[in-house]
């Protein structure tokens, strides 16, 4: 298992023999100080060198910029390079192998891409992507956007990437400079490439990937947060190829519960009906679609408590402080954290007189599931969206992006496309589909595997200071190891019942 590390700046200091030795020195570091002070010291290296460039030849930048790429030596971090060094670092605390390409190696500042066969070949060797670069405008950086095009251009990459997992880290000179608006950007991008993409660990905060603030050079390594949500970012990525690797000989007994919730249409059910139509034409023993029409059910909005979940249970318990028989959660809560995959589905019509969507309700309520230890989590999820041309709504991306927050496995959106009642793609609508059921049973196996990997997903409540304080109290208690035992016991029946080697 290889995850390959991409540095996507123009001031990347590591190539060829540097990046294998960033490799080997960071297999060196037993801990995240140790980390952090070789980041202190690799960064300051970079900036003191472009300090000195600047004072020796007293010339516009461009001109000290070609005078270092010239002299860089097998030393030194750029910033960008600094959050990938430190996501690359918690992939090898999980015990995965990780190598390192600096993307100006292959893309100049100027010019056309060169070597282009040689970083070929460092895609096709890997399992798992993680690219990290600087923001543009809330953006990604040109050398990215030409590394996609270069991936999107050739058939034998697309192939060998397709179920691959991906991650990122974004670098911005602010704290909100535009990382997440880069990293959501990519994360639709590389879904659309059919790569599986997840976002940095439950351990930080379990959003969009990594996010560092670092704008003159050398000063990446002081961001503790932004380092943190780097190194969860690559432990996210190999936690869940150690899972994949472990469990791809095993066998699901059972049928793959895929859950599909709609969730928005016209009075007269037309989306739904043709969903029904399309899915019974994908029907296949190793899976099973479960369509639940949420249009017409009751859903209570969230009143965002200050205390969320109501108490620490197992994930089959109720733990939302709406308790209104009525209401869709309460009925079917146990069935909604049951199934193997979600699908988050609705009709876009262009005319919205009439149409009503209770999508917006339904995703603010799962709060409770996602600081439930992710209730959801390790799922693969997708939106499925039957759009009118020039609806105009691109629900599928709000769907996309509140659907990683839940700590789960981004498929790419699963869009049909109609046209004066027609449909205009139906066959790769469902070739779509069944490439996400194919997906959700390798992901299914992976998950009832990932509780032997990793036993403490908790969600952490980063701003939340009520709920820390009551989760502090709780994991002192000695009813924090009763409920671990008894999810450690859940988890050992369930996967004896379900998988086979």
């Amino acid at each position: 298992m290889n995850l390959l590390g991409i540095s996507g700046s123009l001031r990347n200091a590591r190539f060829g023999k540097g990046s294998k030795r960033l490799v080997d020195e960071l297999s060196d570091l037993t801990t995240q100080q140790e980390l952090q002070r070789y980041l202190q010291k690799q960064t300051k290296i970079c900036a003191e060198e472009v300090l000195a460039a600047e004072q020796e030849h007293n010339t516009p930048f461009d001109q000290v910029y070609k005078y270092l790429e010239k002299n860089r030596s097998e030393q030194g971090l750029s910033n960008s390079e600094a959050g990938l060094a430190a996501g690359l670092w918690g992939a090898l605390q999980e015990g995965i192998a990780v190598t390192h390409v600096g993307l100006s190696q292959y893309f100049p500042m100027n010019g056309e891409g060169r070597h282009l066969a040689t970083l070929k070949e460092h895609i096709l060797s890997a399992d798992a992507i993680l690219i990290s670069g600087p923001v543009y405008f809330g953006d990604r950086g040109s050398l990215v956007q030409a590394l996609i095009e270069f991936i999107s251009s050739d058939t034998e990459i697309k192939d060998h990437l397709e179920g691959k997992l991906y991650g990122a880290i974004a670098v911005g000179a602010k704290r909100n400079g535009g990382q997440e608006t880069q990293l959501i950007y990519q994360l639709i991008d590389m879904c659309n490439l059919n790569m599986l993409a997840v976002g940095n660990s439950h351990k930080t905060s379990a959003q969009y990937g990594g996010t560092i603030k670092a704008g003159d050079a050398g000063t990446a390594w002081q961001d503790d947060y932004g380092l943190e949500t780097a190194i969860g970012t690559g432990r996210r990525i190999a936690t869940l190829l150690k899972a994949l690797n472990s469990s791809k000989d095993s066998v699901l007994k059972d049928a793959c519960r895929i859950g599909v919730l709609w969730l928005q249409d016209t009075p007269e059910k037309h989306g739904l009906k043709r969903l029904q139509t399309l899915l019974k034409t994908t029907e296949n023993p190793s899976y099973q679609f479960h369509l639940i029409d949420l249009t017409d059910q009751q859903i209570y909005r969230c009143i965002a408590c200050d205390l969320c979940p109501t108490h620490h249970a197992t994930a089959t318990e109720y733990a939302c402080v709406i308790n209104h028989r009525n209401d869709f959660f309460v009925r079917e809560h146990t069935a909604l954290v049951n199934f193997d995959a979600l699908i988050l589905a609705a009709y876009s019509p262009v005319n919205r007189q009439q149409l009503h969507s209770v999508y917006q309700k339904f995703m603010e309520r799962t709060r409770y599931l996602r600081r439930a230890s992710y209730a959801l989590g390790d799922r693969l999820t997708a939106p499925l969206i039957i759009s009118e041309i020039n609806s105009n709504q691109n629900l599928h991306i709000r769907m996309l992006t509140s659907l990683i927050r839940h700590h789960t496995i981004l498929n790419h959106p699963l869009i049909a496309f109609e046209h004066r009642n027609e449909l205009l793609n139906t066959d790769q609508f469902l070739s779509n589909i069944t490439y996400f059921a194919q997906q959700a049973i390798a992901l299914t196996k992976a998950r009832l595997t990932m509780h032997d990997i990793d036993t403490d997903i908790l969600y952490n409540p980063i701003g939340y200071h009520i709920s820390a304080k009551r989760d502090q109290d709780f994991f002192d208690s000695s009813s924090s190891a009763d409920l671990k035992n008894e999810n450690n016991k859940k988890a050992a029946n369930l996967k004896s019942k379900r998988l086979s080697s």
